[in-house]
């Protein structure tokens, strides 16, 4: 039994060292501290969220300086798919937009793949 327990923690450590080379969770490390499963759990969905604010951030980040270029090229209020006027309301509401109303919501149905 005791093979079995050198074995075991010899691989916890192994894959504990591998989580924390590609960002996993460092204070796990300490001594032989298990883990329950909830709390784990509870880590990945606070690194799922983390991601996915870093992934919406970028993306909005991304949706600006589109903006800013069809700004300083003076089509900022032009849809960028159909080239309509987007109306000065949603310009207002959302200053990102670059697709009048029927244009984003084809998009959102799945009807238009259009890269911002």
């Amino acid at each position: 039994m005791d093979w079995f327990r050198t074995r075991l923690l010899e691989e916890r450590a192994r894959v504990a060292a591998e989580m924390t080379d590609h960002g996993g969770f460092p204070e796990e490390l300490d001594g032989d501290r298990q883990i329950d499963t909830e709390e784990q759990a509870s880590r990945i969905a606070e690194e799922l969220v983390e991601s996915r604010i870093v992934e919406d951030r970028g993306n909005l980040l991304r949706k600006i300086d589109f903006a800013l270029e069809r700004l300083d090229g003076g089509i900022y209020d032009q849809c960028a798919h159909c080239g309509i006027t987007i109306p000065l309301e949603r310009l207002r509401a959302k200053p990102s937009v670059s697709l009048c109303i029927s244009c984003q919501q084809a998009r959102d149905g799945g009807e238009l793949a259009l890269i911002e």
